[in-house]
C-alpha cells in the first residue's frame, strides 16, 4: 500500500466528520459508494447514498452544533476491496431540550471500502456506540418519542467485526 491509499483512507473517515459537522452532504459522495449500506443499528439501516444523504440531512438539521472526532483507525486493503475500524466520538448539541442541551458518545464505524473508478469508497459501514453520555432526549428526531441507544462492547463482539475476520496480516 502507498502512503497516497494510506491517506486517502485516513481523508475518508475525517471528510465524513466534516460532512456531517458542516451539513455539507454533497462531501459523502466523495466518501461513500452510490450503493453504500450504512448499518447504524436498531433498525437504523439506509441502502443508497442519496437515501442516506437525504436521511441524515434530516436528522443532523435539528442540532445547533455537532462534533465527531475519528480516531484510532486501521485498514487493510487487498486489490479493489478493504476493510477499515475507526473509533468515534460525537457531541450532538440541541439548546433547550428538557434535561439538558448536549448528548455524546463514542463507538465505532467498522466499514468495507471498493475501489471505484480508481478511487477508495466506504460501500458498506457499520456503526456501534459503545459508549453514551448526556441527556438522550436530544437524540429525539420526533417529540416524545424515545430513542434507545444501544451499548456495544467491543470485548462482546470483537469475533465478528469484518475489520478482523477479513483483514489478511502479512505473515
Amino acid at each position: 500500500m502507498s502512503q497516497s491509499e494510506a491517506d486517502t483512507i485516513l481523508t475518508l473517515v475525517h471528510l465524513y466528520a466534516l460532512a456531517i459537522d458542516t451539513q455539507q452532504w454533497d462531501l459523502f459522495d466523495e466518501v461513500f459508494t452510490q450503493d453504500v449500506i450504512a448499518d447504524y443499528g436498531e433498525g437504523a439501516v439506509w441502502t443508497g447514498l442519496e437515501t442516506f444523504k437525504q436521511i441524515f440531512a434530516v436528522i443532523h438539521a435539528v442540532y445547533s452544533g455537532t462534533q465527531h472526532t475519528m480516531s484510532n483507525t486501521l485498514w487493510d486493503l487487498q486489490g479493489n476491496e478493504g476493510w477499515a475500524m475507526t473509533y468515534g466520538h460525537f457531541r450532538l448539541i440541541k439548546p433547550g431540550t428538557p434535561g439538558g442541551d448536549f448528548w455524546e458518545g463514542q463507538g465505532y464505524y467498522d466499514d468495507r471500502l471498493v475501489k471505484v473508478h480508481g478511487k477508495w469508497r466506504i460501500q458498506h459501514r457499520i456503526n456501534r456506540i459503545t459508549w453514551s453520555g448526556g441527556n438522550p432526549k436530544v437524540l429525539e428526531t420526533t417529540p416524545d418519542v424515545p430513542v434507545v441507544v444501544p451499548i456495544t462492547s467491543l470485548h462482546d463482539v470483537g469475533g465478528d467485526l469484518r475489520f478482523l475476520k477479513e483483514r489478511k496480516p502479512d505473515k
